[in-house]
């Protein structure tokens, strides 16, 4: 507490100190106000006793330099007033100004005691002591807010003036002399002690302020993420029910018997928004929820482009547009599942809002790493809504709520994503033109063993190969049946592990499929380990569960795992990935 820098040591925030400095200084400037009082008063007082006895000049000197230190202290005092109410003050400057203008003067009304000792009359001397005990008491208690001015403003008076009784005063003064620094003694304990309560006083009154300004801007984004939760739920309640109703609908026309072609697509229409709808709010509450953890690896970004352009090129060409690809050699380190996630949202939503043109992805090299650039020429976002875009359920030039023209939470899962990732991602756009979404990713060095590269046919292939399906559930089992076979894969099906055990004795698979949960001893993960021991040739095995991949750890490392619902292109993908 002797110093400044030791008043707020307990405190290690600059900015909590900065505004305990400034109250500091608030009571200051209280303070000299308070003693401008007694500045104008206490020099009177004592050149009038003190005339008598060391002459007139001798008195009213100190007493006329006492005076012009009090009238250039009023003058900064005022105009330390006006700059805290302007909040424009430089708490340090002011507070060692307001410091050694109060030495000035606690030096001059000691250096006054001179002559005063001098007379060595006790009368006198005793009434100049009784005046001094007054003003060190006052300004103790005044500039407490402030050590160093505390200091400053008593300690020269007594011990100057015990100093000077000491040594020029006669035998009588030694009690004076005694008493001066023994009342200097005093107020140092009671100053310190009064310091350290305001202090801690102050600090305590801060610190409970800027807690209860955390509370109430905690309250306010706790209210606002209340209105978006709610705004959130009203729009996804809404555009769950578009499809379930005409699905509903469109199941009452099969139902009379009708085998209609444009029903059935009209059925799978709906049966994918739902799908996705049901997906990106999953996404997102994943993301919410923090469940949802990356595992960066190095991997190659061809492979992946490629994918992405074999399952889009369809809508690509549906709507007369061209995806195109920038061959790349480029490695990055990421989460390759991730990044595809938010890779497929954005060439979707490039897609579906672009009319004529076409989509590009390209990948560009600069100083950093790679940057992952998706380009479209559509319909382009207003500089107005670069951020609002980012915002769940938010669309542009969408105000029908057409389902076919997306749900409005893809840009927010791929702003979650890519803050998850710590990948910056960038938003260049104008209206009429395109949008250039940009995703910097660290660049990472080519492994031995290059990804093989994936089919990007745009016509597809029948597939060639045999699959065993591991399923309990029977309505599941037949759908994935007819769809293999559909695909020109020869499966066969089966109910739990130990079903999967015999029929793995008696042949050979390229592939299995396995639901995770299963009836029995053995889950999914267990049967295709029985799987790579057992089948040499053994090209894929997928895990098939309902449960959030990041639940799986190990299974994501050792096998690929697809997450119900099974998406066909997706499921396609990966077997035509493997079956080569």
């Amino acid at each position: 507490m002797l110093t400044a820098d030791s008043m707020f040591a307990q405190v290690t925030d600059p900015g909590q100190r900065q505004q305990l400095e400034l109250r500091a200084l608030t009571l200051l400037v209280a303070g000299m106000r308070t003693t401008l009082i007694t500045a104008m008063i206490g020099p009177a007082l004592i050149a009038w006793l003190s005339a008598p006895y060391i002459g007139l000049i001798p008195a009213l000197v100190p007493a006329a330099v006492l005076y012009c230190i009090s009238v250039e202290r009023f003058i900064v005092v005022r105009r330390a007033s006006r700059q805290l109410q302007r909040k424009t003050v430089d708490t340090r400057q002011w507070l060692r100004a307001f410091t050694w203008r109060t030495g000035l003067s606690a030096f001059v009304v000691a250096s006054w005691g001179y002559p005063i000792v001098g007379t060595e009359n006790n009368t006198l001397i005793f009434m100049i002591l009784a005046l001094a005990t007054i003003v060190s008491a006052s300004s103790m208690a005044q500039f407490c807010c402030w050590p160093p001015a505390m200091w400053a403003s008593f300690t020269p008076i007594l011990l100057g003036l015990g100093l000077q009784l000491f040594i020029f005063g006669g035998g009588d003064q030694l009690f004076g002399a005694v008493f001066t620094c023994l009342l200097w003694v005093t107020l140092v304990m009671a100053g310190l002690r009064f310091a350290r309560t305001l202090h801690n006083d102050m600090t305590t009154r801060l610190l409970n302020e800027n807690l209860m300004r955390e509370l109430d801007e905690k309250r306010a984004q706790a209210e606002a993420a209340n209105e978006a939760k709610s705004r959130f739920f009203a729009a996804a309640s809404h555009d769950l029910r578009q499809p379930l109703q005409a699905m509903g609908l469109y199941l009452s026309v099969l139902e009379g018997g009708r085998n209609d072609p444009t029903t059935l697509a009209r059925l799978n229409e709906c049966m994918t928004s739902l799908d996705g709808l049901l997906e990106v709010v999953m996404d997102l509450s994943r993301l919410e929820s923090g469940q949802i953890t990356p595992h960066p690896r190095a991997f190659a970004l061809q492979p992946l482009l490629s994918r992405l352009a074999w399952m889009y090129e369809g809508s690509a060409r549906q709507k007369g547009l061209q995806l195109r690809v920038h061959p790349t050699s480029a490695w990055a380190l990421s989460d390759a599942t991730l990044l595809e996630r938010v890779l497929s949202n954005l060439i979707a939503n490039a897609i579906r809002y672009t009319t004529r043109g076409g989509v590009l992805l390209a990948v560009r090299r600069c100083k950093a790493g790679v940057r992952v650039c998706v380009i479209d020429t559509g319909i382009g976002i207003p500089e107005s809504a670069h951020q609002s875009v980012f915002e769940e359920f938010v669309q542009l030039n969408n105000p029908e709520r057409d389902p076919t023209r997306g749900s409005g939470l893809g840009l927010s899962t791929v702003r979650r994503v890519t803050a998850l990732l710590g990948h910056p991602l960038s938003l260049r756009s104008a209206v009429g033109r395109g949008t250039a979404f940009t995703i910097e990713l660290p660049r990472a060095k080519p492994e031995l063993e290059a990804l093989h590269p994936l089919a990007s046919s745009a016509d597809p292939v029948r597939l060639v190969g045999t699959v065993l399906l591991v399923e309990d559930n029977a309505a599941v089992r037949d759908a994935l049946l007819q769809l293999l076979a559909k695909w020109g894969l020869s499966a066969t099906a089966v109910r739990n592990g130990e079903e999967a055990s015999v029929a793995m004795a008696s042949a050979g698979f390229d592939v299995v499929l396995s639901d995770w949960r299963l009836p029995g001893d053995q889950d999914g993960l267990a049967v295709l380990h029985e799987a790579r021991a057992r089948l040499p040739h053994l090209r894929l095995g997928l895990l098939i569960t309902g449960e959030d991949v990041q639940m799986l750890p190990k299974a994501g490392q050792e096998f690929l795992v697809l997450r119900k619902p099974v998406r066909p292109l997706r499921l396609r993908a990966l077997l035509q990935a493997h079956l080569r």
